[in-house]
C-alpha cells in the first residue's frame, strides 16, 4: 500500500486503487483562525474529488435554554448577528479560492449538528478541526472532534496542525 501511495500523486492513487467518490463535505467552524486553517484543508481535498462543502456554525443553545423571557431571546438573537457577519465575510473569502462552498448556521450541540447535517446533505466526508483540549475539556467530554467522530453517519478526517 505505501508502495502504490509513493508512486503517484494523491488523485491518481484513490482513482486507481479504489472507488472514493467524495461529492459533498461537511465542515464544522467557529470562526476561528484555526478553522480557516481547517477550511483551507477542506478547499485543498474539495478540489481533488471536485466537491461541494458546507461550513457549518453552530451556537450553543445556552442563552435560549437557560432563560425563558422574549428579552433573552432577542439579546441572543444580537449576539448572532456579529458571527453571521464574519461567517459571510469567511465565506465570500473562501468563494473566490473555490466558488463550490455554502455556509449554514444552527443551534445546538456542535457535534450533533454536524451529524444532523451531514445525513440532510447526503455528506460522504467530515472535516473536523480538533485543538489541543486542556484537562478539563477532555475528563467532562468537552472535545468537539471524538464527538463528531463517535456520531458522525460518514467517514471522518480529524485537522490537527502540531504547533512545534
Amino acid at each position: 500500500m505505501n508502495r502504490i501511495l509513493e508512486q503517484g500523486t494523491p488523485n491518481e492513487t484513490i482513482a486507481a486503487g479504489s472507488n472514493v467518490h467524495i461529492r459533498r463535505i461537511v465542515v464544522p467552524i467557529d470562526l476561528s483562525a484555526y478553522s480557516e486553517k481547517t477550511a483551507s484543508y477542506a478547499v485543498g481535498l474539495a478540489k481533488n474529488f471536485g466537491a461541494s462543502i458546507t461550513f457549518l456554525h453552530v451556537f450553543s443553545p445556552e442563552a435560549l435554554t437557560e432563560f425563558a423571557t422574549g428579552e433573552v431571546y432577542e439579546i441572543y438573537g444580537r449576539e448572532r448577528s456579529p458571527a453571521k457577519e464574519r461567517l459571510a465575510i469567511f465565506a465570500s473569502h473562501i468563494s473566490q479560492t473555490y466558488p463550490r462552498c455554502q455556509t449554514e448556521i444552527r443551534v445546538g450541540d456542535t457535534a450533533e449538528q454536524t451529524k444532523l447535517a451531514a445525513l440532510e446533505l447526503d455528506a460522504d466526508l467530515i472535516i473536523t478541526p480538533s485543538y489541543n483540549p486542556g484537562f478539563l475539556d477532555r475528563l467532562f467530554g468537552l472535545e468537539q472532534a471524538p464527538r463528531t467522530v463517535n456520531c458522525a453517519p460518514c467517514p471522518v478526517v480529524v485537522y490537527y496542525e502540531s504547533n512545534k
